[in-house]
């Protein structure tokens, strides 16, 4: 069996969006280990005293018996293209150890940087990221989200995005991109311009 993880950013030595966090890993363990007690990653996470201010990335992997996670600080990777990557069978509902899939999607960038998943004609995430989308006047995500990240999550809850079915046919009629996750958020996701920046 894969082992559930969550990726939680530290910053200004804080954790971020921690409630939501422990509502997505809670629901996960009751559905995948049948575990009915919740528990609070922010009464089991210590923040070192002696990190900076700056962005830290805490990996947080759990068994069935226990909890185990790391902090390292984080770097940004550089994303400048996009590569369009049809897979109908791909499934990654709750984040986890086991990124076969994705992976193996994300070797078929062709160059890119990375990748926008298809699913059954539908837009989905990137390799590692929700995707939202620039339609001129408001920022939408696809309601066929391989996983429902945090960051999307806060989003959508603020109203800054809304939900929307996007299919791969449609993509051009959006003028931006950005890829979102726990470590990235709305203002440090780079913009990709669709018309230049993605291989269909």
């Amino acid at each position: 069996m894969y082992l559930l993880t969550e990726a939680i950013r530290i910053e200004n030595k804080e954790l971020q969006h921690i409630d939501l966090h422990n509502c997505r890993i809670n629901k996960a363990r009751k559905i995948v280990f049948g575990q009915t007690e919740s528990i609070d990653l922010s009464k089991i996470i210590n923040i070192p005293t002696n990190i900076g201010n700056e962005r830290y990335k805490c990996r947080v992997i759990f068994h069935t018996d226990k909890t185990e996670y790391e902090i390292h600080p984080y770097v940004q990777r550089k994303i400048e293209t996009l590569k369009i990557v049809h897979h109908n069978t791909i499934e990654y509902a709750f984040k986890n150890t086991d990124r076969s899939q994705l992976d193996e999607a994300f070797s078929k960038r062709d160059g890119c940087d990375d990748i926008i998943i298809v699913k059954n004609g539908f837009i989905s995430d990137s390799w590692a990221a929700n995707i939202i989308l620039f339609d001129g006047k408001k920022w939408v995500t696809p309601n066929t989200p391989l996983l429902r990240g945090t960051q999307r999550e806060y989003l959508l809850k603020t109203g800054f995005i809304e939900e929307q079915t996007i299919k791969a046919d449609n993509l051009k009629s959006f003028s931006k991109i950005r890829l979102i996750n726990a470590m990235i958020d709305f203002d440090r996701a780079p913009e990709i311009d669709i018309q230049t920046q993605v291989i269909l």
